[in-house]
């Protein structure tokens, strides 16, 4: 089999399951399969695809076409510029949530100063490296209540050389104790309502982890908890940063005033919802 005919045999598996990305996903999958980049791909259509890949192709044609997302089938996901491990222990890192990265850099005059991090339920570890990466001299904690996704954390921040400066804790939200304060506390909580659930696409629901999506009946219960939390353990000036749903902004906005803090920056949806913001203790 030719590597232009694996794409075709992969293209017309996924079309007949509906997915509308059939040619991009098949092509993502050869390429994966002779360990090449994508953008590579066409330079290598003549060439054999090796015997030993052909029933491998069809074990990952055979779970794309069961809706598991492409970045669980290789454990792998681009998030700011870095591939980072995930699997369906934890979230799949969003573009939206590198703006959250984008939101606070913008506020940091000084990308040299000591700072210390905390990431409320930090998946996969993507924000928390990202920034550490950004942020030579920072320190951080990620804590999330799965010990799952912990050990991917803890495994992407040795593969990102940050793990002397990044420490990850198995804690629940409610159980977050410090004796120091911090400079910048970030957080891509559960925020999606109880009864929005039902409505994702097969790939989220069938695959991603429901405790990483679920945020209660409006979806802001650990948003306010996270707040109320902020409100005791940052710094005076220092930053908080939220990735938040549709419809939240301006109860969260009133929260926030309510907990001492200011609004100091937001990032708007082409749809008009606020995805992001970015505020101040006061």
């Amino acid at each position: 089999m030719l590597v232009n005919e694996a794409i075709a045999f992969a293209e017309q598996e996924l079309k007949r399951s509906n997915n509308l990305n059939s040619r991009l996903d098949s092509e993502i999958l050869v390429s994966h399969l002779i360990n090449i980049p994508r953008e590579s791909i066409y330079s290598k259509l003549k060439e054999n695809l090796p015997s030993n890949k052909t029933e491998e192709l069809q074990k990952l044609v055979s779970r794309r076409v069961k809706k598991e997302p492409i970045a669980y089938i290789l454990n792998n996901k681009e998030f700011w510029s870095t591939n980072f491990y995930v699997d369906r222990s934890v979230l799949i890192p969003r573009p939206e949530t590198e703006v959250l990265i984008d939101l606070i850099l913008s506020k940091i005059n000084n990308k040299n100063n000591y700072l210390n991090i905390l990431d409320i339920g930090t998946g996969s570890g993507c924000i928390l490296i990202s920034l550490l990466k950004e942020l030579a001299r920072a320190k951080g904690i990620g804590v999330d209540k799965s010990s799952k996704a912990i050990a991917i954390a803890k495994k992407n921040s040795i593969s990102q050389q940050v793990d002397n400066r990044a420490l990850f804790k198995n804690v629940n939200l409610e159980e977050i104790k410090f004796d120091k304060k911090f400079d910048l506390i970030v957080s891509n909580p559960p925020y999606l309502p109880d009864v929005s659930l039902k409505n994702l696409n097969s790939d989220i629901k069938l695959y991603e982890p429901k405790i990483a999506l679920q945020g209660g009946v409006q979806g802001v219960d650990f948003l306010y908890k996270i707040i109320d939390l902020a409100s005791k353990i940052l710094k005076i000036n220092s930053l908080l940063a939220l990735e938040i749903g549709d419809n939240q902004f301006h109860i969260l906005a009133k929260y926030l005033n309510k907990n001492r803090f200011k609004i100091l920056d937001k990032y708007i949806l082409i749809n008009k919802q606020v995805r992001c913001l970015l505020a101040t203790k006061l």
